[in-house]
């Protein structure tokens, strides 16, 4: 890159032709066909890796198993429905996989057009016919540089160094021949207007769609619906009592207001919580796994030692295997029974919607009643988890009964299932959806909440129920009962609990200033001559909040009693925080209990002290934990004594401060909670503040779950300064990135570094090494640009986050604009142009005018390049999305090495791959730019893009609906970003043919094209303004609803709230339930019992057609099942024998298949099974429960975490919750629903202890 040389080496591929082309071709095809064989062959066979969305998810997002053929395969996944995506993968995977159609759409006409046109036109009767020969013409007489390869000095002869898929470009034309370029303008001219034809068609369609979605009457319910974040908010207005006089104007009234604090301080303790609760459940685990190893081998040399003394033989194979059986038999039980010890449960994970209401009513009194914890207590059966897991993995049936039903072949029992299911241990032979038993659904999961005066019935739109509103006043969501709001701002308050009267019925207006005396409605301070930065008296005095007292002006600077050291401080950036009142907490542990104690523990038979786990502290706060420490240096503890205090500590002092949350300070901003969902889109679309800068921006469609708490503490002018010096670190990543990308780009042009190092001479000595090394030249670029490129997303999410992104959907817009910008620099800029970056920008600064010959100079000679790279990527990102190797790597290698906690376990089981749509969006773009760029230039490139974006829309699909699970959904913003992104491709594709036009010279050495040319830039200047009217049309409704709608989807409220009443049998009449169902629930309502097969589905009758079940690799899967088939007498007479092994073998493959299938199935049932995981199964008054504390500050909810640990039968892990509860009552730690296998392996039957199921729910 230092040199100008090298940055521009992709130019240098235009000749080189076959050999680099074909061998990236072959290269990438072999990639293709082994990743895509493999994920043929494993996909039936891994459901936990390829399909696990057929059942670990809730049942609302799963999906039916695709058949097992691949021809079934490919036609389940083009007949998925639209509508289907949009309910089960949410509306960003949508819009994505939209994305790619839409590309196709875009380049499948234009290839049809353009290349049948521009090929011959390029070719026939051109400068070179040279299409398959690789030598190029190195004399002096050729001009390399010039567009059109040929010769200035000789016109009557020309010469050219145009060879291979260069003779079907645009600089194949004679110099004689130059009328053919009105064709190439003609067709460039088409292309553009089909281009923004297309995303016109499209952002209507998205507005459309998004519109469809937000509302629904599913998606009306949640609280993300009707809540806008607003910031900025001046300290005057910072109350609720303000806000709600402020907001109340807007149709429906607001219901909830939570205001927010600076809980970083919190936040930090939680976090370094976390990480010591990790670590103590790692050392705690590990000393009893020690222990037991100790034990085994002590009972394998008592063995040896009592055999030798009887002269006895060794136990033989099978008996070994029989105790081994016994053993795991043991400890399945005890797993799955949920048997064990716990200490220090305070009872405060709510599991059903009865436990958030008494956890909800217990703070808002403000007088706990909740059991201390601290004393052991021995449980049975699962049925701790008070509506949790439930009976979700079944109950022990008789002593002895194995897990899946008694495992009947002694040398495959739980090792095969543990290795499947990372540890997961169930009962019972698992009963498919259709067939199971009623689990967590129906009668646990129907919570009867407490009949309260002061929690009045919701006036639902269209419910038969009588009521008191009118039909202005009704609301469809959760409760109108009125959240209180206490100190913390995500309470509720005493007074907007009227008993009987709901919220919306009560005015909140302003009534600070009367009628009665006008006179405080003006400004009558007299003004100095001087004073020009004031208004004239006579004017209306500034708006004041409700409740404010003082008299004050918008431009009036507002007087803090702050010291002149707090005042500086508060200015200088990043150093602003408040200082917090130091608190006294009492002692959270006993300060007599020494290390000492514990000796006669049980540990400390089979564990020398030594060998305890330990670890060196940092000698400061700040220093980051994977750090080593240093002998000498940092000190060395025990880790479990020392993790044991400092989670007391931590634990009683979090305690404290989330009671006493108004030790913090407010921030500046606000979650507004209104009753009707228009009145939040009005809201956002209205100016609140009369001072520029304050109360905005405000934001609607926030899910709490996507709130990043860490940012709200983060000041307008803070956040300023951050996206300025975010903006400075990705420039300077642009710019500087370019080295090693130029470094790679260089490698390829294998004659400039011959020529450049003799030593590599020997290679153009050589013709054979030549090829061969020109071969590897073609596909090493683009894969040192790929692992170049892989740790770019990685500091762009960095960077996000330290902008100041409040919720995760504005973090990946961030990161979309960022890494577009790169990729579209580094990627595609940086090795085509001839010069370095560094050079090129002070070329263009020079001359602004001359960036029209440079890119026409120089992107022709790069689409060889490109071609390679598009190839590899279509081919090798396809296949590997398909394969999923990171996932295989991670399950079958990294989990079994660094998995050794029953938490860890469990995590790895349930944590389904999710997508980063920031930075999945921009690589796409990226590559319809490129191809947008060539259309013209390269025609046969929109061949490449065809078969890239047909072949990425096939991955992506299968991955969105069978492995990705998406948690937060931004409500497809990005995708018209990504469009208008797209619009960039069509700039540089005009300024490249602008350039081109003017290059195109004569016989005489005249431009020959400037009528071309100009009409060219009249179409740059065009496209400019029909983008700028496309966006300023529609850029309102990307994000807003109109009014329009409103009527309409009210409509549809009361059809669904009727139907959701007679379902959950609220009302009762005699209409039929079933049309009404049909009539009002979604979907999966209606098909409640769809099975969920994930072997396969071939065992549907009447699914699919003949090519839906061809399977072609049936005969290689199957092998030794057609060998029996055919020939059957002589078969039976000649291999009998043989026969009866093969059936065998597949019987056994098919057993153990199905063994591991229905242990999947088992964590799903546990987890999900019957579960009413959508906010839309649940009653009004289940649904205010959980939207009262839905944008609670995440440090106010976060509950004291379990120290789960196995439990052993030498009784050290009993020994330890024991010691604990002596050390101290503020530590919960617990040992039900884990036990040790045979091999000392950690097994689970249970999800954690604090694992709450209303967490999954969607708000």
């Amino acid at each position: 890159m230092a040199d100008s040389n090298d940055s521009g080496s992709a130019q240098r591929n235009q000749g080189i032709t076959l050999i680099a082309f074909v061998t990236a071709l072959n290269v990438s095809l072999i990639v293709f066909g082994v990743q895509t064989g493999l994920f043929l062959l494993l996909r039936n066979k891994l459901s936990r890796i390829f399909k696990p969305k057929t059942y670990l998810v809730p049942e609302r997002e799963r999906t039916e198993s695709p058949p097992s053929s691949p021809w079934g395969l490919v036609s389940t996944l083009l007949r998925f429905r639209d509508r289907d995506i949009i309910k089960k993968c949410g509306l960003d995977a949508y819009f994505f996989l939209r994305y790619l159609q839409t590309l196709l759409v875009i380049f499948i006409p234009m290839a049809v057009v353009i290349i049948p046109i521009l090929v011959p036109v390029n070719y026939v009767g051109g400068l070179s016919r040279n299409f398959t020969t690789n030598t190029t013409d190195d004399s002096q007489n050729v001009n390399s540089t010039d567009p059109q390869g040929a010769d200035y000095s000789d016109p009557g002869a020309p010469k050219s160094n145009i060879t291979g898929l260069d003779t079907l470009a645009w600089g194949n034309v004679r110099k004689d021949q130059t009328n053919r370029y009105w064709a190439h303008l003609i067709l460039a001219i088409l292309a553009i207007i089909w281009v923004c034809g297309v995303f016109f068609s499209e952002l209507r369609v998205y507005i459309k769609i998004r519109q469809d979605w937000l509302t629904t009457a599913e998606h009306r319910l949640r609280a993300s619906a009707t809540t806008v974040l607003v910031s900025g908010i001046p300290d005057k207005w910072l109350s609720e009592e303000a806000l709600r006089g402020l907001f109340d104007v807007f149709p429906g009234g607001l219901r909830n207001v939570w205001l927010t604090r600076d809980l970083t301080h919190l936040l930090e303790k939680i976090s370094k919580r976390d990480q010591i609760h990790k670590q103590l459940e790692e050392a705690q685990t590990e000393l009893i796994r020690m222990a037991k190893k100790k034990q085994l081998k002590k009972r394998e040399a008592d063995e040896k030692q009592a055999r030798k003394a009887s002269k006895s033989h060794r136990p033989s194979k099978g008996e070994r295997l029989e105790r081994q059986k016994r053993e795991d038999d043991e400890a399945k039980i005890q797993a799955e029974g949920g048997q064990g010890v716990s200490s220090g449960d305070r009872h405060e994970v709510p599991h059903d919607l009865g436990d958030a209401e008494a956890e909800f009513e217990a703070e808002s009194r403000r007088n706990s009643t909740r059991p201390s914890g601290g004393q052991g207590v021995v449980t049975a059966g699962l049925s701790k988890l008070t509506g949790g897991l439930g009976k979700g993995v079944g109950a022990v049936g008789k002593t002895g009964q194995g897990i899946f039903g008694g495992a009947k072949n002694i040398t495959h029992g739980i090792d095969n299932q543990i290795e499947t299911t990372n540890g997961f241990v169930a009962i019972g032979p698992s009963q498919g959806p259709s067939s199971a038993p009623p689990t967590r659904g129906s009668d646990r999961r129907r919570v009867q909440l407490p009949d309260e005066k002061d929690l009045p019935r919701p006036s639902t739109q269209g419910s038969n129920r009588p009521h008191d509103l009118g039909s202005e006043d009704r609301v469809m969501g959760p409760s109108a009962a009125q959240a209180l709001h206490s100190r913390n701002g995500s309470t509720v308050s005493q007074d907007s609990m009227l008993k009987g009267e709901s919220v919306e019925m009560r005015h909140f207006g302003n009534t600070t200033r009367k009628a009665t005396n006008l006179d405080d409605t003006l400004d009558l301070e007299t003004k100095r001559w001087y004073q020009f930065w004031k208004p004239p008296e006579g004017g209306y005095a500034s708006p004041v909040p409700q409740g404010f007292e003082s008299d004050d002006f918008p431009f009036k600077e507002e007087k803090k009693k702050k010291t002149f050291l707090e005042k500086i401080k508060s200015v200088i950036p990043f150093l602003g925080s408040t200082e917090l009142e130091p608190i006294e907490y009492p002692k959270a542990y006993n300060e007599e209990w020494k290390e000492d104690q514990d000796s006669g523990a049980e540990w400390e038979k089979w564990v020398k002290k030594s060998k305890r786990p330990t670890h060196r502290l940092a000698n400061f706060d700040w220093t980051p934990s994977w750090l080593p420490g240093l002998p000498f240096i940092n000190k060395k503890v025990d880790t479990i004594y020392w993790c044991r205090q400092e989670l007391a500590r931590l634990n009683l002092e979090i305690e404290i401060d989330q009671k006493n949350p108004e030790r913090y300070p407010l921030m500046k901003s606000a979650f507004i909670q209104f009753n009707h969902q228009v009145a939040a889109h009005m809201a956002c679309q209205s100016v609140t503040h009369h001072i520029p800068r304050h109360m905005a921006p405000r934001t609607v469609e926030i899910s709490p779950n996507d709130v990043v708490w860490e940012n709200m503490a983060i000041s307008w002018w803070s956040e300023w300064l951050r996206t300025a010096a975010s903006v400075a670190i990705v420039t300077g990543m642009i710019i500087l990135w370019a080295f090693p990308v130029a470094f790679t780009s260089s490698i390829s042009q294998v004659s400039t570094l011959t020529e450049r190092f003799p030593w590599l001479g020997f290679i153009d000595e050589n013709e054979t090494i030549h090829n061969v090394v020109s071969g590897v030249a073609g596909v090493l670029p683009a894969i040192l640009l790929a692992l170049l490129l892989w740790l770019v997303p990685i500091i762009m999410g960095i960077l996000a986050s330290f902008k100041g992104a409040k919720t995760g959907s504005q973090k990946s817009e961030t990161v979309q604009k960022f890494y577009f910008a790169f990729l579209f620099v580094q990627v595609f800029l940086v090795v085509s142009l001839a010069t370095g970056l560094l050079q090129t920008i002070q070329d263009i600064a020079n001359n602004p005018t001359g960036i029209a010959d440079l890119l026409a100079e120089n992107l022709p000679k790069a689409a060889n390049y490109f071609f390679s790279y598009m190839i590899l990527q279509a081919l090798s990102v396809s296949s590997g999305t398909l394969l999923q190797i990171g996932a295989l790597i991670n399950w079958y290698l990294i989990a079994r090495i660094m998995n050794n906690t029953a938490r860890n376990k469990w995590s790895t089981n349930t944590k389904l791959p999710d997508v980063n749509w920031g930075t999945y969006f921009p690589v796409y773009t990226n590559f319809a730019c490129i191809a947008l760029i060539y259309l013209v230039v390269a025609p046969i490139i929109s061949i490449f893009a065809i078969i890239t974006f047909s072949l990425l829309w096939i991955a992506n699909r299968y991955s969105m609906l069978y492995v990705n699970r998406f948690t937060n959904d931004t409500g497809g913003v990005l995708y018209p970003q990504a469009i208008n992104q797209t619009f960039t491709g069509l700039y540089v594709m005009e300024l490249c043919l602008v350039g081109l036009f003017f290059l195109v010279r004569d016989q005489d050495g005249n431009v020959a094209c400037a009528p071309q040319a100009i009409i060219m830039i009249v179409s740059i200047f065009l496209t400019a303004i029909y983008q700028l009217l496309l966006n300023r049309s529609f850029g309102p409704l990307f994000r807003y609803l109109p009014i329009t709608f409103e009527d309409e989807a009210v409509l549809r409220d009361e059809a669904f709230q009727r139907a959701q009443d007679r379902r959950l049998g609220l009302v009762e009449d005699g209409d039929d339930d079933e049309t009404l169902d049909k009539e009002g629930l979604p979907e999966h309502h209606q098909s409640g019992s769809q099975s969920n097969s994930i072997d396969g589905g071939d065992n549907k009758p009447g699914r699919g057609n003949k090519l839906t079940n061809f399977k072609p690799v049936k005969g290689i899967v199957h092998a030794s099942t057609w060998a029996a088939r055919g020939g059957k007498s002589t078969y039976d007479r000649t291999f009998g024998k043989a026969e009866k092994g093969l059936k065998n073998v597949n019987k056994y493959r098919e057993e153990r298949r199905q063994k591991d299938l229905e242990a999947q199935r088992a964590i799903g049932e546990a987890l999900y099974g019957g579960f009413h995981d959508e906010i839309e199964d649940l009653t009004p008054e289940e649904r205010d429960v959980l939207v009262r504390r839905a944008f609670m500050h995440s440090a106010l909810r976060a509950r004291r975490p379990t120290v789960w640990i196995p439990r052993d039968d030498l009784g050290v892990s009993d020994d330890e919750i024991r010691r604990t509860k002596e050390f101290s009552e503020h530590i919960w730690i617990s040992n039900e629903g884990t036990a040790l296998d045979s091999k000392v392996r950690v097994v689970y039957g249970r999800a954690p202890p604090d694992f709450s199921e209303l967490d999954i729910i969607s708000l």
